[in-house]
């Protein structure tokens, strides 16, 4: 056996869902899995394909013309033909990514603090050395004069995660272009995960919009259509970089999974006509953020002021409860299940993590509770 995999626990998060699971009053505010059904056109290629038998393997990097509509629609700098890979999820395009670039313990990955929990156990699983940025002193966010700190020899590579998983932080285009400068005289990558971008205010531009010539191989994105169009079981992520590591991924999609699902890679050429069911999803999940933030505003309860529609990373400090202790709280006595914010890297054990990519009626029964919760500590 494996000894590094000893260590790794499968998704604790889901642990906190499978606590209400059988309670028919239960809200799960847990995952980051939209409510809502992926689009009707999605379905409908995906069907087509099966009634046309077009069920044979697709080419290792994916199907061409998925490809250059997504080049189209979201990374217009790059080569259809040689600067995208279609994988298995975005999350098998991050496993991938990480596999061809880390060769030993002395490559270090650069983290910043909160994070979406697999990012450190890949990068561990895989030999490499973790470096966590802490951002909560820095406005959850991290500049050159944060990045001077941790920078060395050895950094091999640096993860942004935009909007960020779980505060919903994302920079500013100013912010993005003292980065890009300070990138410029650095050799490691910047891998940026951007499965999340979908869940932005118009104003939101991608790093991908803003570099330059002389950068743009030492970029890596990734995203993919489970968030931003509600197809987390269609399996359908991408990874966007440079020829030359593009070549590498190609031959990791080879021998670990072939090729993606030709079904699946036609249905989300389906997904991609429909531009209207995004915006509405979109507006529906700020609706539900914003909701929730006046809320928490109003009884002057800290959050990381999110400008994306699927999370909020709440301090629940005031209550005197850590993380932990608030969501077993809810779970007890609201049947609502909520994440620790320890599962987001230490020092964040006074936080917790809500879903808004849920039905309004959801939303609004948390809301609700916490305004009970709130009464019933002011009273003792």
């Amino acid at each position: 056996m494996n000894k590094k995999l000893k260590s790794i626990v499968l998704n604790p998060v889901r642990y906190y869902s499978q606590l209400i699971k059988n309670n028919k009053k239960g809200i799960d505010l847990t995952l980051g899995e939209g409510h809502f059904v992926s689009p009707f056109n999605a379905k409908l290629k995906a069907y087509e394909a099966l009634l046309a038998n077009d069920t044979k393997y697709s080419l290792v990097e994916g199907n061409e013309s998925l490809r250059k509509l997504l080049i189209e629609k979201y990374y217009p700098k790059y080569d259809y033909k040689n600067e995208i890979i279609i994988t298995n999820g975005s999350t098998q395009g991050f496993f991938s990514v990480l596999l061809s670039i880390i060769n030993s313990k002395q490559d270090e990955v650069i983290i910043i603090a909160p994070y979406y929990p697999a990012y450190e156990k890949v990068v561990k699983l895989l030999g490499g050395k973790v470096v966590v940025i802490n951002s909560s002193k820095s406005g959850f966010k991290i500049s050159p004069e944060v990045l001077g700190n941790y920078v060395t020899g050895k950094t091999k590579a640096i993860i942004i995660n935009e909007p960020c998983n779980p505060t919903g932080v994302i920079y500013s285009i100013e912010e993005k272009k003292v980065l890009l400068e300070y990138f410029k005289d650095k050799d490691f990558l910047i891998i940026v995960d951007e499965v999340y971008s979908q869940y932005t205010s118009e104003s939101f531009i991608s790093f991908s919009s803003l570099i330059t010539y002389d950068l743009k191989d030492r970029f890596i994105f990734i995203n993919g259509l489970s968030k931003s169009h509600m197809m987390t079981g269609y399996r359908i992520g991408f990874v966007v970089c440079g020829k030359s590591l593009n070549n590498e991924l190609k031959k990791i999609n080879y021998l670990t999974v072939s090729c993606i699902s030709s079904v699946m890679q036609k249905g989300a050429i389906g997904a991609l006509e429909d531009d209207q069911f995004c915006k509405f999803v979109t507006k529906y999940y700020f609706t539900n953020l914003q909701t929730l933030k006046e809320t928490l505003n109003n009884l002057n309860i800290e959050f990381v002021d999110a400008n994306s529609g699927y999370y909020l990373f709440i301090n629940v400090s005031k209550f005197g409860l850590s993380g932990e202790e608030f969501c077993k709280y809810f779970i007890d006595n609201y049947y609502t299940a909520l994440v620790p914010g320890k599962l987001f890297g230490k020092g964040f054990d006074n936080y917790v993590r809500v879903s808004c990519c849920k039905d309004i009626k959801d939303i609004s029964k948390f809301v609700n509770y916490i305004l009970d919760f709130s009464e019933i500590c002011e009273k003792m």
